[in-house]
């Protein structure tokens, strides 16, 4: 197949994405209610941005292209759920291979456990050592391959900044270490507490060029109001200390919603009933 897009990513900002691919799809035969499926993807992506003098985005790297393989294990069930994916980069300027993996098992009692792990590194990078445009992200992917719904992409303040999208290292705290340009792993996890009400904590090490790995955490009080598609996270404590007495804190808060109408079809594709 073959796919292109025309965005407006900001104020006089404007991104070309072209993007021939080859995708597997692969179904369970012994059982064809399940909605386990296997998924692989080659994809090469051309992209072009024009960056205008009255953009609040600065075009820090030159347009680049990134030979892409994705392969993607998941089991899509309300009470059962499990996902993994393997993910392979290749550009000019950089290499790099990641892991993720995610489990949710929902109670009798009508407790849901979610857990996630994600572990990437850079094969190579010859990045410019100030741009962090390609590097792992702690809490808000850069989306350099423009795969994610940002509904403000280049806001840096405002409650478009707090959108948060639960990729890279999946952290709902903004901390000091936003990158890592040389290796990431996390863990993110929460449990029910009452109904929609849940307790998350994230713990993660990042690792910088020519500086220490750093350990890092996070947690607080997450509303899953429609899992996937609607949630609120209330920032407790994290590696800045009382998230919730310090000033500013509506600012700390995030949201995650979806309003892609293909995605939302997903919401009625999972076994409900």
């Amino acid at each position: 197949g073959f796919s292109g897009k025309y965005n407006a990513i900001g104020p006089d900002a404007f991104v070309t994405v072209l993007a021939p691919n080859v995708s597997f799809n692969f179904r369970d035969n012994k059982d064809f209610r399940s909605n386990h499926q296997r998924y692989l993807n080659f994809r090469y992506l051309n992209i072009q941005r024009n960056i205008g003098p009255e953009a609040q985005i600065v075009q820090e790297e030159p347009d680049y292209g990134v030979f892409n393989v994705r392969y993607i294990d998941s089991d899509n069930n309300l009470i059962d759920f499990s996902r993994w994916s393997t993910d392979l980069q290749f550009a000019k300027q950089f290499g790099k291979l990641s892991l993720n993996y995610e489990y949710r098992k929902l109670s009798e009692s009508n407790r849901q456990f979610n857990f996630r792990f994600f572990a990437g590194a850079f094969l190579y990078n010859n990045t410019a050592l100030d741009s962090d445009y390609f590097s792992f992200a702690l809490d808000r992917p850069t989306d350099y391959l423009f795969d994610y719904n940002y509904l403000g992409r280049a806001e840096a303040s405002g409650i478009f900044s707090q959108q948060i999208i639960i990729a890279e290292g999946g952290f709902k705290s903004q901390l000091p270490t936003e990158f890592a340009d040389e290796w990431m792993t996390t863990i993110n996890s929460s449990y029910s507490i009452w109904r929609y009400i849940e307790m998350y904590g994230d713990i993660g090490i990042v690792k910088s060029k020519s500086e220490r790995a750093e350990f890092v955490y996070d947690s607080g009080i997450r509303l899953n109001l429609v899992p996937d598609y609607f949630e609120l996270f209330f920032p407790v404590y994290s590696s800045l200390g009382w998230e919730i007495a310090q000033d500013n804190y509506d600012q700390k808060i995030r949201f995650k919603v979806t309003i892609d109408p293909q995605i939302l079809l997903g919401l009625f594709r999972r076994k409900w009933y």
